[in-house]
């Protein structure tokens, strides 16, 4: 047994070798096995984009290389992250640092840059310099944009060619009036102009017959402008007004001679005087029946004919003193249906308001206002009416001179308003001389 228990050897102690490279075992007295092969690197993998978990900040450095092109500058190696072994525990994901950019060199400070010496403090600069305004006042006739001519260019070159060959009736109808026009008078005849509403034209149908009376007459003629509100007869005839009626309240009329007088006027040509009611504003002169009847009535004295121009209507206490003193009328209406019916009532009132008198010594002067009413009323048939209470009618046709509104230009009205307004203003004084 004991034999037995010898002849057995222990058993021999298991000598394994580890190989580093490999995990498999090998007995001592084999072969060495043959050498392993490297594990295959792992397959190169672009780094995985870090994860940003901001999305309100600036583009990173590779993005903004990838946009925009740069000077090449060192950049920091972007680590690559392993990918996680087989069966173990990844870790989270971290953000890349992103790396700093570089700092420049510190730079040589450069020289400083002189500069200009400030100036003396002076005077601040002044506002670019306006232009100078327009000296004086403007005037009406500044605001017109150009001359118009009363009529066309086509018929003044008619009535020229057909100048020589004139009918024998409008040769006689133009003596006539120039006889009556220029008929002499012993003592100054006042003429009257109303109007049957405001804009029928009467101050303009007023300086048509006073430029005609002073145009073919060799006495004195006056303007007198009776209107208080602010009437129309100054401005067409051009007239500033720097006196009024209310400044010869104070004067002795009666005994005054023309130089005392001449004063107060504003004188318009050689014959023709003026004399507005205002001073060009409201309330700058004061105008009613006293006045007129103390000096509007003895400054007529001094002059053979007074042009008269009234407000519109004819009903109040200034337009009855008026009338009661006027040895003439013009009644100026428009060219309308309307008009005519207010000549028809303003004649029913003379009659009623013992100015039937008066009725036999008024002229109706028709306007038009326009060229497209010429032939709206008929004129003729008005006038066989008026006619029979002794009232005569005239109608003053359309003149563009006459509607720009402005001082009249007798050098550009048109040829049949010249001859109106000399047929007017005889007509007026025939009435006031024969009444």
């Amino acid at each position: 047994m004991a034999d037995q228990d010898r002849d057995e050897l222990p058993p021999e102690p298991d000598a394994t070798v580890v190989d580093p490279p490999s995990l498999s075992p090998r007995r001592t007295g084999q072969p060495p096995p043959l050498p392993l092969l490297p594990p295959p690197l792992p397959e190169e993998r672009p780094a995985p984009e870090a994860v940003r978990w901001y999305t309100d900040l600036e583009p990173g450095p590779a993005e903004s290389q990838a946009t925009q092109p740069q000077a090449a500058q060192p950049q920091a190696t972007q680590p690559q992250v392993p990918p996680p072994a087989f069966g173990g525990r990844s870790k989270p994901l971290e953000t890349p640092p992103v790396p700093s950019a570089p700092v420049p060199p510190p730079s040589v400070p450069s020289p400083p840059i002189p500069q200009p010496r400030p100036a003396a403090p002076g005077p601040s600069p002044s506002p670019p310099a306006l232009a100078p305004p327009a000296a004086g006042p403007v005037r009406p006739e500044d605001l017109v944009a150009g001359s118009v001519h009363g009529d066309s260019l086509l018929r003044r070159v008619g009535r020229g060619a057909m100048r020589p060959f004139r009918s024998a009736d409008e040769v006689r109808a133009v003596t006539e009036h120039g006889q009556w026009i220029q008929h002499p008078v012993t003592t100054g005849r006042r003429i009257a102009v109303m109007g049957v509403r405001g804009g029928s034209g009467k101050s303009t149908v007023a300086a048509l017959v006073a430029s005609a009376y002073a145009r073919h007459r060799d006495d004195r003629v006056l303007a007198l402008d009776l209107d208080p509100e602010l009437g129309t007869l100054p401005l067409r005839l051009g007239v500033r007004a720097e006196h009024s009626l209310a400044d010869l309240a104070e004067e002795n009329l009666s005994t005054a001679s023309f130089e005392q007088v001449r004063q107060f006027l504003t004188p318009l040509g050689d014959r023709l005087w003026a004399l507005p009611a205002t001073r060009g504003r409201l309330g700058a002169g004061h105008v009613d029946a006293e006045l007129y009847r103390s000096a509007g009535t003895q400054l007529s004295r001094f002059f053979g004919i007074t042009v008269a121009d009234n407000g519109a209507g004819i009903q109040s206490r200034l337009h009855q003193a008026v009338l009661a003193a006027a040895h003439a009328q013009i009644l100026v209406a428009p060219a309308t249906v309307d008009g005519a019916a207010k000549v028809g009532r303003v004649m029913d009132w003379m009659a009623a308001g013992g100015l039937e008198a008066l009725r036999p010594r008024t002229l109706v002067v028709f306007t038009s206002r326009s060229p497209h009413k010429a032939g709206t009323v008929d004129v003729d048939r008005a006038a066989d009416i008026l006619a029979e209470v002794g009232v005569a009618v005239i109608r003053l046709g359309f003149d563009r001179q006459l509607a720009v509104g402005t001082t009249l230009d007798h050098g550009r009205l048109a040829y049949a308003t010249r001859l109106t307004a000399i047929a007017i203003a005889a007509e007026a004084l025939r009435r006031a001389v024969t009444g």
